[in-house]
Order: C-alpha cells, then structure tokens, then sequence
C-alpha cells in the first residue's frame, strides 16, 4: 500500500467533505454536480485503471472519520451559512474619510493642479526656447 496516495487521496476528500459541509443549502446540488461528481469519478477512474481500490477506500474512510469528528466537534455549533453572512474578499466598502480629512485633501488636490498647471508652463516655456537654433 503506498501511503503517500492515501494520504494525498484523503486530503483531497477532505477538502471535497468540508465544501460539503459549509456550502449553502440552496447551492448545495451545484457543488455536488460541479465539484464532488466529476472529482469522484476521476478518482474512481484512477483507483479502477491502476487497481488502487484499497487505498482509495481507506483514505474515503480517513477523510469521513476526520470529517465526522470535526463536525461532532465544531461543526455542529457554526451558524449554516447563508447568503447574508458570506463575505467575498475585495468587495468591502471602503472607509470614507472624515470631515477633516476631507478638507485636508481637497486643499492638496488644490495644490498638486496649481502645481501641475506650473509645470506644464515652464515645460511649454522650455519646449518653445529648444525649438530654437542659437546664432552662429
């Protein structure tokens, strides 16, 4: 039995049982359909093709053990999750800045266009002095 396949078929269960576990209840057949059918039946595919039904079988037992025992454990206290109480990472709001702040940076922002408005004066100033040829 080679043990780095069961421990490596185990981990992959696990993930498959803990997505179970957490998904919505109202998505649930679209993670069975779309993540543990096909990965089950590649992984049935790969245990029938190089006869490696028992240490599929025992890392599918592993993972239902562990599984078992971390719902058992925690699982069973955490809120099932719900649209309301997912949150997708990157799409917070952003904080809004304080009155003061807000002063503050719009009289920066005054600042920087006076600024660039300058700037691009002398650089039209010094373009107009290039063109330019001196007299010989």
């Amino acid at each position: 039995m080679n043990w780095s396949n069961v421990i490596g078929l185990a981990l992959v269960a696990l993930l498959l049982l803990f997505a179970l576990l957490r998904v919505e209840r109202r998505r649930l057949w679209l993670v069975i359909v779309l993540l543990v059918a096909p990965t089950a039946w590649l992984l049935s595919l790969w245990a029938n093709f190089y006869r490696r039904w028992p240490e599929t079988l025992l890392a599918v037992a592993m993972a239902l053990t562990l599984t078992g025992a971390w719902w058992f454990r925690y699982g069973r206290r955490l809120p099932p999750p719900t649209s309301d109480t997912i949150k997708v990472w990157g799409q917070e709001d952003l904080p809004k800045p304080q009155a003061s702040e807000t002063a503050t940076l719009q009289a920066e922002i005054q600042r920087l266009t006076v600024e660039k408005a300058k700037m691009e004066a002398e650089l039209q100033r010094l373009k107009g002095n290039g063109n330019t040829k001196p007299d010989a």
